[in-house]
C-alpha cells in the first residue's frame, strides 16, 4: 500500500475521531493484518496536549526501520515499513502532559499470503476408483486447509458441518468423501455424479486472511452401447424405413461407428449428428443381416449388434405375356417367382377361376390348343408377406359359328340372329359375311362389326341365295360356319329409287349442287336419304351423310379439284329403304385469273385520261371551233377566210340576225371589237376558233365605216 493512500485514510480517521468527544486516546490503523513486507501507519490521537512517543511491547520502537513524527501537540504518527513476521506484536502509544501519562495499545498481524505451490488443478479418474485429490498449501503463521464442493464444506468424516459460505450449504449426501490426514481429498468409488469442480481453501489459523484454489475432477468411463432391440422383421418396400438406434455411454464421449451386412446399398443410409441412430430408406431383400454399432474412446471400446430380417414380397415375371397358338399345336408359358420366404406358385384359368391342376412347377403346358383355350391365364405367387398375381392372354382361332339362326329380312335382306362364338381369347372384331346365288362359283362378302342380329344387304327380292360366317380375332379368322340356303323377299310400301339429275347439276368453285326427286315413297314419308360419295380410287374410303326427306337438292362441299367422284343415294322410311341410284361427277380444276399488275393500272389510267382529254377538246372543237383538233384540222386541210372588211345588215331578216363571214349568229352574239392598248390608227378584232386558233390575232383591214367598227 503507498504512503499516500494510508495518508487519506487517516485523514478519514482524523475528521472521525474528532467528533468523538468521549476519546481520550486513540490509536488509528487501516488494517490490523499485514502481508509480509508491505507497510502500515499508525496514527495517536489525544484529546490535548502534551508529549507523544511509541514502544512495541516494553521497548521502544526501532527508529531504523520504522519512522515516527509528530504531527502536532495532539497527535503523532508511526511508520512501519517492509514488515517481517517479527514485527506482529503490540504497539504502544505513550501521552504525557501536566495532567499525567495516557497509553493506548494496538495489536499488529504481520502474515505470509497462502500459496498452492505447484498443486494441480485439473485431474482425471477411472469410474469406482478411489480417488485421492492433494491440496498443498504453505504460509505464515500457521495455515489451515478446508474443502468445498458446491459451497459446501466438506470434513474428515465425509459429512459437512453446516458452516460454509452462504445459506445452500448443506450435508453431503453419500459420505463417501474423506479428509486425509495431509488434508488431502479422498473419494470412495467415485462416480459420474463425482466429477465437477472442487475448492481448496488455505486459510491462516486464527485470521481472516485465505486463498482458494478451484480443482477440476474429471470420471472417465469406458463405452457402453445399448440397442433397446436385439432384431426387427420388415417387409421390403420403397415406404419401408427402419431406424436403429444405438445408446451410448461413456467418458471422454465415445466415437460411433458402424458396420453393415455385405453387399449393401449404403446410399440410402442416414445418419444423425452423432451417427447415433441410422436410418435406412425403402428397404430391399439386399439389407438384411447384422448391423454392429461400436463405441470407441481412450479408455476402450464396446459394441452391440441389430439384426434386420427383411421379408420380400413376392414378384413374378413372365417369359411372355401374350402367346398365339394355332388350334391342335402346344405352347407353355413359365413363371418366374421371387420373394422371401420363396413363394409357392400356382395356375388359374382367370375367365373360368378353374385351377390348373395339371401343372407341375412354374410352367404351365397348354397341349392341343383348342378355341375354348383361347383367354386369360394367372400366376400366383404367395408366401408369408402377400400374394402376387400375373396374367398372359393366350390367342387362338376364335371358333366355328354353331349356334346360330338364318332369316329373310327387310327390303331383300338376310339377318344372322344369335351369332355368338367362342372368340379363341381374344374379343371377335369382325364377322366375315358370305353369299352366293346357285349359279355362281365366287362368294361375294362385306365384313361387319359384331351385332345382332348380323344383316346382308344388297340382295336381289325373291332369290335363291347360300349363306355362310366367320368370326375374326384380333390375330386370327376362324373357320366359316355350315351353308345356309335361303330366299329373300321384297317388303312393300318400300321407297323407289331416288331420280339425280346430273344434267342439272351446278358448280361451284369445289362444291357441287345436284337435284334430286322421289317419284314414289311406298306410301310412308321419306324419311331421310343416305347419301355416300368417294374419288375414284380403290384406296378411298366412301364419305356418308343423312339429309332430310324433304330435301330437293344434294349439296357437296370441300371437293377435290380436278378429281372423279362415284355418287350412292337411296331413300329411307318406316318400311325400309330403296334401291341405290348411282351416278358420277367430275370437279374440274379452276381457271386461274391473271394478275393485274401496277403497269396495268397505270396503263388503265393514262387510257382513261387521254380519252378524257380527246372528249373535250372534240367537245370545244365542235361547239367553238376550238382546240387541239380544230387548230390539226386547219394545219392539214386548210381554210377559207372572208375578204369582207365589215358587216351587212340584211334587211329582210325580221328577227335581227346578222350575218358574219358568211355565218349566222344570233344577234348580241357579234363579239366586239376591242382597241389594243398602245395602237395608232390600228384595230384588232377578236376572232373565233372558226377562223384561227384562240391564241392567234387577226388584224382587220381599215376602214372608214364607223357602223361596222362598232
Amino acid at each position: 500500500m503507498t504512503a499516500s493512500m494510508m495518508m487519506l485514510r487517516l485523514c478519514g480517521l482524523l475528521l472521525l475521531c474528532s467528533t468523538l468527544t468521549d476519546a481520550k486516546l486513540d490509536i488509528i490503523s487501516s488494517d490490523p493484518d499485514v502481508q509480509v513486507g508491505r507497510n502500515t501507519l499508525l496514527l495517536c490521537k489525544a484529546d490535548s496536549e502534551g508529549e507523544m512517543s511509541w514502544l512495541k511491547g516494553d521497548e521502544d520502537v526501532d527508529a531504523d526501520r520504522h519512522v515516527v513524527e509528530k504531527i502536532d501537540e495532539s497527535s503523532s504518527k508511526l511508520a512501519l515499513n517492509n514488515l517481517e513476521l517479527d514485527d506482529a506484536g503490540i504497539y504502544t502509544c505513550v501521552f504525557e502532559n501536566d495532567h499525567g501519562t495516557k497509553k493506548s495499545n494496538y495489536q499488529i498481524y504481520v502474515y505470509q499470503t497462502p500459496d498452492f505451490g505447484n498443486t494441480s488443478t485439473y485431474h482425471e479418474f477411472l469410474v469406482n476408483q478411489t480417488a485421492t485429490i492433494p491440496c498443498v498449501v504453505s504460509g505464515k503463521p500457521a495455515v489451515e486447509i478446508l474443502w468445498f464442493r458446491n459451497d459446501r464444506i466438506v470434513n474428515d468424516d465425509g459429512r459437512g458441518d453446516g458452516h460454509a459460505a452462504g445459506p445452500s450449504a448443506l450435508l453431503c449426501g453419500r459420505g463417501h468423501l474423506r479428509i486425509l490426514p495431509d488434508r488431502s481429498l479422498q473419494i470412495l468409488g467415485i462416480q459420474q455424479e463425482d466429477r465437477g469442480t472442487y475448492t481448496c481453501e488455505g486459510r491462516i489459523k486464527g485470521r481472516p486472511i485465505m486463498r482458494e484454489l478451484q480443482i477440476s475432477v474429471v470420471v472417465n468411463e469406458p463405452p457402453t452401447v445399448l440397442i433397446n432391440q436385439k432384431g426387427i422383421k420388415v417387409s421390403a418396400g420403397p415406404n419401408t424405413t427402419v431406424a436403429i438406434a444405438c445408446l451410448v455411454k461413456g467418458v471422454p464421449t465415445p466415437n460411433i461407428s458402424w458396420i453393415f451386412p455385405s453387399p449393401s446399398d449404403d446410399s440410402r443410409y442416414k445418419f444423425n449428428s452423432d451417427k447415433s441412430e441410422l436410418t435406412i430408406s425403402a428397404v430391399t431383400r439386399s439389407d438384411f443381416g447384422e448391423y454392429v454399432c461400436i463405441a470407441t474412446n481412450k479408455i476402450g471400446e464396446n459394441s452391440a449388434t441389430f439384426i434386420l430380417d427383411v421379408s420380400e414380397h413376392p414378384t413374378v415375371v413372365l417369359d411372355q405375356t401374350k402367346l398365339t397358338v394355332i388350334p391342335g399345336e402346344t405352347g407353355s408359358v413359365i413363371c418366374n417367382a421371387t420373394g422371401h420366404p420363396t413363394p409357392t406358385v400356382q395356375w388359374f384359368r382367370k375367365t373360368t377361376r378353374e385351377k390348373m391342376t395339371n401343372v407341375e412347377g412354374s410352367e404351365l403346358i397348354l397341349e392341343d390348343v383348342m378355341p375354348s383355350d383361347g383367354g386369360l391365364y394367372s400366376c400366383i405367387a404367395s408366401n408369408t408377406v402377400g400374394t402376387t398375381t400375373e396374367d398372359f392372354q393366350l390367342i387362338t382361332w376364335p371358333g366355328t359359328p354353331t349356334k346360330f339362326s338364318v332369316a329373310p329380312g327387310p327390303s331383300s335382306s338376310v339377318l344372322i340372329q344369335s351369332a355368338s362364338v367362342q372368340d379363341g381369347g381374344s374379343s371377335v372384331t369382325q364377322y366375315i359375311l358370305q353369299w352366293k346365288k346357285p349359279s355362281e362359283d365366287t362368294w361375294s362378302q362385306s365384313l361387319v362389326k359384331p351385332t345382332n342380329p348380323l344383316v346382308i344387304t344388297g340382295l336381289e327380292p325373291y332369290t335363291e341365295y347360300s349363306i355362310r360366317f366367320a368370326a375374326k380375332n384380333s390375330h386370327y379368322q376362324g373357320n366359316f360356319s355350315t351353308e345356309h340356303k335361303i330366299f329373300t323377299q321384297s317388303q312393300h310400301g318400300e321407297p323407289d329409287s331416288p331420280i339425280l339429275s346430273l344434267s342439272e347439276k351446278k358448280l361451284d368453285t369445289n362444291s357441287v349442287s345436284i337435284p334430286i326427286k322421289q317419284l314414289k315413297d311406298g306410301g310412308s314419308p321419306i324419311l331421310h336419304y343416305i347419301v355416300r360419295y368417294k374419288e375414284n380410287n380403290e384406296n378411298e374410303e366412301w364419305t356418308e351423310k343423312e339429309i332430310p326427306g324433304n330435301s330437293s337438292k344434294i349439296q357437296l362441299n370441300n371437293l377435290q379439284y380436278n378429281a372423279n367422284y362415284q355418287m350412292e343415294v337411296y331413300a329411307v322410311n318406316h318400311n325400309g329403304s330403296s334401291s341405290t341410284a348411282k351416278m358420277n361427277f367430275t370437279v374440274p380444276q379452276p381457271v386461274s385469273q391473271p394478275a393485274l399488275g401496277k403497269g396495268g393500272v397505270v396503263g388503265i389510267v393514262m387510257f382513261i385520261f387521254l380519252v378524257l382529254m380527246v372528249s373535250v377538246d372534240a367537245f370545244c372543237c365542235y361547239t367553238n371551233h376550238c382546240g387541239l383538233l380544230n387548230f390539226l384540222a386547219r394545219k392539214l386541210f386548210g381554210h377559207k377566210v372572208s375578204e369582207s372588211k365589215g358587216m351587212d345588215e340584211e334587211a329582210n331578216n325580221s328577227t335581227g340576225d346578222m350575218k358574219l363571214s358568211g355565218l349566222t349568229l344570233p344577234r348580241g352574239s357579234i363579239p366586239k371589237l376591242q382597241s389594243s392598248n398602245g395602237a395608232v390608227n390600228g384595230i384588232h378584232s377578236e376572232v373565233t376558233c372558226d377562223k384561227v386558233p384562240l391564241t392567234k390575232f387577226e388584224k382587220k383591214p381599215e376602214s372608214g365605216d364607223p357602223a361596222a367598227e362598232a
